[in-house]
């Protein structure tokens, strides 16, 4: 077997310890992940601690080093050898094999199986908002689902909203712009948008019509998959990757593109999808993909975008989420901010959400350390806004701002639509 792939049938745990050796010999060469989290940190104490011997390595030493990765990616592009070196070196992917070969051997709990269940939670959530809200704000049963679920009782989770992203789709009046039509998407909210954070989703609608954007929103839409990394549940992933594929498909051969508001989501139609389904079909998908932010400056390079904005932001701190950096696009969030006459100081620091991994309560209290260095290039810095792509990050530094926070933090459409000028 030349390099370890994820997705190669039939490997053994035999196959993954010695890819894992073959990288962690690698990573003691260079150590330039040292800090970068807290997977890297414990990998590098273990390094030192047998003197790089790798054999020393134990399982409960993988479990560790495993268990800590919330598969940001960063590493990825951080890495000298990641592919197309001939090291291949793609430690995410490893750490994922890891999680799968823990599945296996029965090592997931309740909680883990629970917590990627999104559209599940999602519509349970919305069905009984009122109840659910008052419930994940009410301290005994969080204390009580933190002793029987393992989530900590402080992580504080975004409200459930009555009425969905699709519900108030499916009763949105036609567009009223009677221009001509610049562009066609198709639309893709996410889970956080269409259960809990609708107003980002009802945002980038106004902004895509008002600038003479047809957009449709695609019936029977499911969870994009990333959760599913936390199981290592590549069948899972392949299958939501091939849902999409069919219901994206026929819109891109008629021509419109697919816009995302959400890193997490983008990522998987752009990167793993094509993995996980190396087809000519999912790497036209993949292709016709974009932020919502970086779909929006295509049409400012493209003379399409209207830059009539009444109201300046003013300060605006900006934590670029670590899915974002991933994709390789620059800073095109930032960049669209800065149409409106904001000034956008750039936080390049992960915010340590990380989807479930900062609810589980073995991780919540290393997940507000990570929060911590995003969160000092905020505090006392004068900012009116605090902004960010993905809605995780952005509960994660209210929660670690507190009262210092100039308001609650905003995805940068949000911040946009307010510019223009345009009703929330």
């Amino acid at each position: 077997m030349p390099h370890f792939d994820l997705i190669t049938p039939g490997w053994t745990r035999s196959h993954l310890e010695k890819e894992t050796t073959r990288v962690f010999d690698i990573c003691d060469g260079c150590r330039r992940c040292f800090n970068l989290c807290p997977s890297f940190s414990t990998l590098i104490d273990r390094l030192d601690d047998y003197e790089s011997n790798l054999s020393k390595f134990t399982g409960q030493d993988f479990t560790k080093i495993e268990q800590e990765c919330y598969y940001c990616k960063l590493c990825f592009n951080h890495c000298p050898y990641s592919p197309p070196h001939e090291y291949a070196l793609d430690f995410p992917r490893l750490m994922a094999a890891w999680k799968k070969q823990r599945a296996n051997d029965g090592g997931m709990t309740v909680r883990d199986k629970l917590l990627v269940q999104t559209d599940l939670m999602g519509k349970v959530g919305s069905l009984t908002a009122p109840l659910t809200n008052w419930a994940l704000r009410t301290p005994w049963i969080r204390g009580l689902m933190e002793k029987i679920f393992g989530i900590h009782r402080e992580r504080e989770i975004l409200p459930f909203q009555s009425e969905t992203f699709t519900q108030w789709w499916s009763k949105k009046p036609s567009s009223s712009n009677s221009g001509a039509k610049t562009g066609k998407v198709a639309f893709f909210p996410s889970c956080l948008v269409t259960y809990q954070i609708p107003d980002i989703g009802k945002a980038a609608i106004q902004i895509l019509e008002k600038n003479g954007i047809e957009v449709i929103v695609p019936p029977g839409q499911q969870c994009c998959g990333m959760p599913r990394f936390d199981l290592g549940d590549t069948e899972g992933m392949a299958q939501a990757a091939e849902h999409h594929l069919q219901l994206f498909g026929p819109y891109v051969a008629q021509g419109y593109d697919i816009v995302i508001p959400a890193p997490s989501c983008s990522l998987m139609f752009k990167r793993e999808y094509p993995y996980l389904s190396p087809t000519q079909e999912m790497k036209q998908l993949a292709e016709h993909t974009f932020d919502l932010c970086e779909y929006l400056m295509r049409l400012k390079r493209e003379d399409r975008l209207s830059l009539d904005f009444p109201n300046n932001p003013g300060r605006v701190a900006y934590q670029i989420p670590c899915h974002l950096r991933d994709q390789n696009i620059g800073f095109k969030s930032k960049d669209l901010m800065e149409l409106t006459g904001a000034t956008v100081h750039l936080i390049e620091k992960c915010s340590g959400h990380d989807g479930a991994w900062s609810a589980k309560t073995e991780f919540f209290d290393l997940s507000m350390k990570i929060a911590k260095k995003a969160v000092r290039d905020i505090e006392d810095g004068g900012f009116q806004v605090v902004a960010s792509d993905c809605p995780l990050s952005a509960v994660q530094l209210d929660q670690a701002l507190g009262s210092q926070k100039p308001q609650t933090a905003l995805h940068p459409i949000q911040v946009v639509r307010n510019a223009y000028g345009l009703p929330s």
